[in-house]
């Protein structure tokens, strides 16, 4: 398996649940559709045309942290009775946003390619929304390696709910004063879409543990480690 890793960083981001409307939550990484839009952007495609690289073959791995949250008003307007009315929403927002990202698959030319398209994107890459820009710090050179089994992680993202596979591995001495602490949190994501012109449908949807501070897993996750820090593949 081929990979390459990126360094990231946002001022704000927000990455909405599905199907949430006058308060937009956050979920607290990107997910794994967020991750495949990324590369989309990169090389120019349309998020159809993206998720086809996840059929394709391509994984990816995130591991990142946050200064903080915000709740943010939003005026837009909406249809009601036929007639154009302004409503107000709140969407939760996370500032100072540090990402490491992955991108792996079994084809070498194809790792080569995108990590060409990150060097010089075409199109403006975002942490969820429009306005929340994303700067490329570093791109990484392609390696080769192999998933290994692991239990050992801390901001980042498991494919599958492991709300019963873990044990806090917390050391409070290590945490900085007022930086909250939450347990592992699993969400139902959409992982695939059906497609008909602009418009897209949920196909599929799978479980995703997010993890804030360190755990250890009962039963390993296979990931991949860069740097100091491990990606389990999503």
């Amino acid at each position: 398996m081929f990979y390459f890793a990126l360094e990231a960083y946002a001022p704000t981001a927000s990455f909405r649940l599905p199907e949430t409307h006058t308060f937009q939550q956050t979920l607290p990484l990107p997910p794994v559709t967020a991750l495949v839009g990324l590369a989309g952007a990169a090389m120019g495609l349309t998020f159809e045309q993206a998720m086809g690289l996840r059929e394709d073959g391509l994984l990816c791995g995130i591991w990142g942290r946050h200064g903080g949250e915000a709740s943010d008003l939003w005026k837009f307007q909406k249809i009601k009775s036929g007639e154009v009315i302004s409503a107000v929403l709140t969407r939760e927002i996370l500032y100072d946003l540090e990402l490491h990202i992955v991108y792996a698959h079994q084809d070498k030319e194809k790792v080569e390619s995108l990590r060409k398209a990150f060097l010089c994107p075409v199109y403006a890459l975002s942490a969820g929304t429009s306005d929340d820009l994303i700067k490329l710090r570093r791109v990484g050179d392609v390696r080769e390696t192999g998933a290994e089994p692991c239990r050992h992680y801390e901001c980042t993202v498991l494919p599958g709910d492991h709300s019963r596979n873990f044990e806090s591995s917390i050391k409070l001495e290590n945490l900085p004063l007022g930086k909250p602490v939450r347990a592992p949190r699993v969400f139902l994501l959409p992982v695939s879409f059906t497609f008909n012109g602009e418009e897209r449908r949920v196909k599929s949807r799978a479980h995703f543990t997010f993890i804030d501070t360190p755990v250890t897993l009962n039963e390993p996750v296979p990931a991949i480690a860069s740097e100091g820090k491990v990606f389990p593949l999503l």
